[in-house]
């Protein structure tokens, strides 16, 4: 990665990629500790917070192909900067919000926002990366994104014990205009739009097969950070009977602070982990790498499903942030490789393709996991999810899409 050190105005690139996924992930999860105690209070049932959570998704989703298809015709830069203000604006009205429905439609805001933003981001740095830069690009890339999810949940917790409803949110607007005068002023299209028209994907056959795997790959995977985002936090209350705590200092920590704490730690240990996972990538291929994310989120919920005491929420949260980042660089790597093939400029759609089955997971998985857990009890879903993720591993092992293929993409 000598290269990327040494070359300013790429590591300037990437470096803003970073501050701007970390500003939108800040608001994806700044939500999630309060969402236990709101629903509690609207005396909704709980499958209202993984509504809530999913509206995000949902909106974002059908705009990810769109969005990057507009951005390889007229460029990246108008689509970041566009998603971003989008997001701004959505997080700032969320404190004004007074009802469930009002909730379920400024998160279904921040979502379009999301969808133009993420596959367009990620485009421009395939663009700008060569294969041998990619990996560390995206390992950076990642501890934006994962400092963002990490910093949230404890934010969300402690800036609305402390200071109400309007911190969180005017942080969360904040540091998405931060990111969008960071985009106006440094980052710079790197070449002139190919004006070529064209239908479908001009991918090569191991192309195609790997963005197949990372699609299926990071749909199930995502879906354990949904579930931990919709679902733990009412689970915490109801089932756990998480209560505050008093210190022998004599200072009180809130429920929803504890909470915000086990998701942060789940999400620090992501950060921490990039740099040592796209090391090991380099010798046994993103796939793999994903494969071990895979088993590692299995192991993460099934602590989870046993768990009874705070300790083992902690190491639940040591095993799902290790797996989430595993599988969050495997897949983002191999779909990267991915766009940077073909006869002709479709980087935002490739990734744009990507990013619709990761919003596709982001959202779909807590609504149907939500539905199961109002059903059978929360526990069980755990369980059930990771026995799914052992089986999925196992037949992305089998399956492989050739493990030769995936290694050479290194």
């Amino acid at each position: 990665m000598s290269q990327l050190n040494s070359n300013q105005p790429l590591k300037k690139v990437v470096i803003i990629a970073a501050i701007c996924v970390f500003s939108t992930q800040f608001g994806v999860t700044v939500v999630a500790p309060l969402l236990g105690e709101w629903v509690e209070a609207s005396e909704a049932p709980s499958f209202v917070s993984a509504l809530i959570f999913s509206a995000f998704t949902i909106v974002s989703t059908p705009l990810s192909v769109p969005g990057g298809i507009m951005s390889d015709k007229f460029g990246r830069k108008p689509l970041i900067v566009a998603g971003l203000l989008l997001y701004a604006v959505a997080s700032a009205l969320f404190p004004f919000s007074s009802s469930t429905y009002d909730w379920i439609f400024v998160r279904a805001l921040q979502g379009a926002g999301a969808g133009l933003f993420f596959p367009v981001v990620t485009a421009l740095l395939s663009e700008v990366t060569s294969s041998e830069e990619r990996g560390h690009a995206m390992s950076f890339y990642n501890i934006g994104l994962g400092a963002g999810l990490a910093l949230g949940p404890v934010s969300g917790g402690i800036l609305y014990d402390t200071y109400g409803i309007f911190m969180p949110f005017f942080l969360c607007a904040a540091f998405a205009l931060l990111s969008v005068v960071l985009v106006l002023l440094f980052v710079q299209e790197p070449k002139v739009r190919s004006k070529r028209k064209g239908k479908g994907l001009s991918l090569s056959e191991s192309g195609r097969k790997t963005l197949s795997l990372s699609c299926v790959v990071i749909f199930f995977g995502i879906g354990v950070a949904a579930i931990m985002g919709a679902l733990f936090s009412p689970f915490a209350i109801a089932d756990l009977e998480l209560l505050d705590i008093e210190l022998p200092t004599g200072i009180a920590i809130h429920a929803t602070g504890i909470i915000g704490a086990i998701l942060s730690a789940m999400f620090a240990v992501f950060v921490i982990l990039q740099t040592g996972f796209n090391r090991l990538m380099k010798y046994i291929g993103a796939n793999n790498l994903s494969i071990a994310g895979l088993f590692l989120c299995a192991c993460g919920l099934f602590v989870l499903y046993i768990a009874t005491s705070l300790s083992e929420l902690f190491i639940m949260s040591v095993f799902l942030g290790a797996g989430l980042g595993a599988i969050s660089l495997g897949t983002l790597t191999l779909a990267s490789k991915a766009a940077s093939e073909g006869e002709r400029e479709q980087e935002g759609k490739v990734m744009g393709i990507y990013y619709t089955v990761f919003y596709a997971g982001l959202g779909g998985v807590p609504l149907v996991c939500g539905a199961f857990s109002y059903i059978f009890g929360a526990r069980l879903l755990f369980l059930g999810y990771a026995v799914l993720l052992f089986v999925l591993m196992v037949v992305v092992w089998k399956v492989g899409f050739g493990r030769k293929l995936l290694l050479s993409s290194f």
